[in-house]
């Protein structure tokens, strides 16, 4: 019997009469025999290497053979978007064998929620968010809704897995395993990263059953890369309105701000423009992305929302503005592109800055030399753990039995690290600041996490991030999307001008309670802020950086002629940072070229400010800063760095719920977060 051969009847006779495929694809028969064996998977292939098929025909077999029923399988996805762009897709495939899929997210109404509870579909798309959502449902039957679920689907893995939403995953599948007492099949599916085994691990290494990594590698193929400099946005608009006119072009920026002024000054230039990210509505962004699925000499300017799998059709070029933030990025925008017969795999890079440059040069080196980014789960997320603790309080309705939390997480090796060391101390500091109440055997919340997490409050318990608050914009009745308020409070003279979709809006009118901002066409150039954490730089990109700037030529046969004679100025401009010490700039001021990232110059920042030093600046590259003391020189500057990190000296700390832990635990997890190397 061959592989395809075990599948369901059903199956079979849909992938050759419904869905017209002679054979399947490389990964899709790869998967199957684990997948129908139960296995906890992580398929890994490049873009468009059809991974959702691959994971869910073989589910649909097991499905149909085994009989499951109720809400078998869970799917879940980083943004809305995606599962949106997945729902079609999946009811179709699920509609072959006689079952259903649903949308559970933020934007799905009450109605379509209230009839999923009803009688709900066999796979239920979600997010995180909405999961424990569904866990804090006072009146929800959780055992009914999710007490049968076999198989867990996690798509782009690994943007979970790379910060803290990846331990509120894996927190909630313990959650509904404790539910349900069902090991399900965990189903990772992931772009290429580096070190593919040790995301598997994470994933389902604790788990009862085997595991196995499915992954294929792209043939090799000829891609074409350039590396442009244009020196400014409104330069990098001239180029794309002049080059591959008739084709369809993908751009990408990564802030949500640059993609607004750059789609208006493509729109000066007469360009048919769209643009997508996650400020805008789901209603707006839904239609500039199918209005230019199906037009073909047409723009669409992105974040790294539409890296993510997104379904835009066909694309001929795909275009970066300055660098993304890893090579595992880059590689995902780069498989946007070559998805048609004859058509080769292309990527035209536009350097707005020196930094953009370097960039762009230093990720297309490591590129070369066969670099991807591991995923590394970020360390100690004790915040997560007392997130989790809270929420499994009001699962419970407001009364966990003693011990019963811990039991749950302590199969997730971090998690039960982190009860080994810090359990007892956290929740009696979260008695002591009434937090939580226990009474005989039983754990409630406490009057301080009654007023905080009521009401609306609840919603912030469902979420693992800190996230700015935003205000709704409105034309008429119809929300366009949202800003940060900050771009609502500017002291300005004359009118309020924003942009939002790529479009200039005149602000008619705030309201500021309710937290919306009525506007009207405006035919002047509108400007918008979103405010949040930077990007930082990681300390391969920063090495990079640096053997970019001794070497310029490293990449002459990718440059264009203008970007090979500006990248050798910049080169020759910054020969004096490559010192391996401080240099005394002026009067008391130095300047510390590391290339070690951001995270690390974040910490030796730290250590001189606990010495007597005085901060200045810093990034990815290097870190500015006052001495007005020998005693650095006296200690020596190596030996700086093997100082204890000092938190109160480091950048103000955005880690949600940090402030419920203890002041000794929450001093050592900073201390563990701003002394992870990025």
């Amino acid at each position: 019997m061959t592989v395809m051969e075990r599948l369901h009847p059903a199956v079979q006779y849909h992938i050759v009469n419904s869905l017209g495929w002679s054979r399947l694809r490389p990964l899709q028969e790869m998967a199957l025999g684990p997948i129908l064996d139960g296995k906890h998977c992580l398929l890994l292939a490049p873009t468009a290497g059809g991974k959702t098929e691959a994971a869910i025909l073989p589910i649909l077999s097991r499905m149909a053979v085994e009989d499951w029923s109720g809400l078998s399988v869970l799917y879940l996805c980083p943004i809305k978007a995606l599962l949106n762009n997945l729902e079609a897709r999946l009811s179709r495939l699920a509609g072959y064998i006689g079952r259903s899929a649903a949308l559970w997210h933020g934007d799905i109404g009450a109605g379509d929620k209230r009839r999923a509870e009803r009688d709900p579909p066999d796979i239920l798309l979600t997010t995180p968010e909405s999961l424990e959502g569904i866990l804090l449902g006072r009146r929800r039957d959780h055992q009914r809704l999710l007490g049968r679920v076999q198989c867990v689907v996690i798509d782009e893995l690994h943007a979970f897995a790379g910060d803290d939403r990846g331990w509120h995953v894996l927190a909630l599948l313990e959650r509904i395993r404790a539910i349900s007492g069902i090991e399900m099949q965990r189903i990772g599916l992931s772009a290429t990263v580096g070190d593919p085994q040790s995301l598997l691990d994470w994933l389902a290494g604790h788990c009862e059953g085997a595991s196995e990594l499915v992954s294929i590698t792209a043939p090799p193929a000829e891609i074409d890369l350039s590396i442009d400099y244009v020196g400014s946005l409104e330069n990098a608009a001239t180029v794309i309105s002049q080059l591959h006119r008739g084709e369809k072009r993908l751009v990408f920026c990564d802030s949500r701000s640059r993609v607004e002024d750059l789609a208006q000054g493509l729109r000066a230039r007469d360009v048919d423009t769209f643009v997508s990210h996650a400020a805008l509505s789901a209603d707006t962004r839904r239609q500039a992305e199918q209005a230019f699925a199906e037009r073909q000499n047409c723009v669409i300017v992105a974040t790294s929302t539409l890296e993510l799998g997104l379904d835009v059709g066909d694309l001929d070029r795909v275009i970066q503005i300055d660098a993304p933030a890893s090579v595992a990025s880059f590689l995902q925008r780069l498989g946007r592109t070559g998805r048609r017969e004859g058509l080769r795999r292309n990527t035209l890079f536009l350097a707005t800055t020196d930094n953009g440059l370097l960039e762009s040069a230093a990720l297309l080196h490591l590129l070369r030399s066969g670099y991807v980014e591991p995923v590394k789960p970020p360390p100690g997320p004790i915040h997560i753990l007392v997130q989790q603790f809270l929420s499994s309080i009001l699962q419970a309705g407001n009364q966990l039995k003693k011990g019963e939390f811990e039991r749950i997480l302590r199969r997730v090796p971090e998690f039960r690290r982190l009860i080994d060391e810090s359990w007892p101390g956290i929740t009696a500091h979260l008695e002591s600041e009434a937090w939580t109440y226990t009474e005989a055997s039983t754990i409630s919340l406490g009057s301080r996490a009654e007023k905080r997490f009521s009401g609306k409050g609840l919603a912030e318990l469902c979420v693992s991030f800190d996230s700015t608050g935003s205000f709704a914009v409105f034309l008429g009745d119809k929300h366009l999307g949202d800003v940060d308020p900050k771009s609502l409070e500017d002291d300005i003279k004359g009118p309020r001008i924003i942009s939002l979709g790529g479009r200039p809006w005149k602000v008619a009118k705030i309201d500021w309670r309710r937290q919306r901002a009525f506007v009207e066409p405006s035919e002047e150039r509108g400007k918008t802020r979103w405010f949040g954490n930077s990007r930082g730089v990681s300390a391969r990109i920063a090495g990079a950086v640096r053997a970019v700037i001794v070497e310029p030529t490293l990449l002459d046969t990718l440059m264009t002629q203008r970007g090979r004679k500006h990248l050798a100025e910049v080169s020759e401009e910054m020969q004096w940072t490559l010192a391996d010490c401080p240099i005394h700039v002026e009067s008391d001021d130095w300047a510390w070229w590391t290339y070690a990232g951001t995270a690390a110059n974040q910490s030796l920042m730290a250590k001189l400010e606990s010495v007597g030093g005085k901060r200045r600046f810093s990034d990815g590259y290097s870190l500015t800063f006052r001495l007005q003391n020998d005693v650095t020189r006296k200690i020596g500057w190596e030996a700086i760095r093997e100082l204890p990190l000092d938190v109160a000296k480091t950048p103000q700390s955005s880690f949600k719920f940090e402030e419920l832990l203890p002041a000794d635990i929450r001093t050592k997890f900073l201390a563990t977060r701003f002394g992870r190397a990025s």
